[in-house]
């Protein structure tokens, strides 16, 4: 479910960036990089920061 809604965030548009703390606390997680441990475990999720971390390194800017 989870996995699900971040790729639905991206599909839409949404800041993976911002919705991540949405989904921390909803979650209960106390740390963000338990949150985050669920982009590792699913390969779409993995292409999509990815991608969004080459444009960053780039200089072509962040989360689109």
């Amino acid at each position: 479910m989870a996995v699900r809604r971040v790729q639905l965030w991206h599909e839409t548009g949404v800041s993976i960036e911002h919705a991540m703390f949405w989904l921390c606390t909803y979650l209960g997680h106390a740390k963000i990089t338990d949150t985050y441990w669920y982009l590792t475990g699913v390969p779409e999720l993995m292409d999509i920061v990815g991608a969004q971390f080459e444009r960053f390194a780039l200089g072509g800017g962040g989360d689109e």
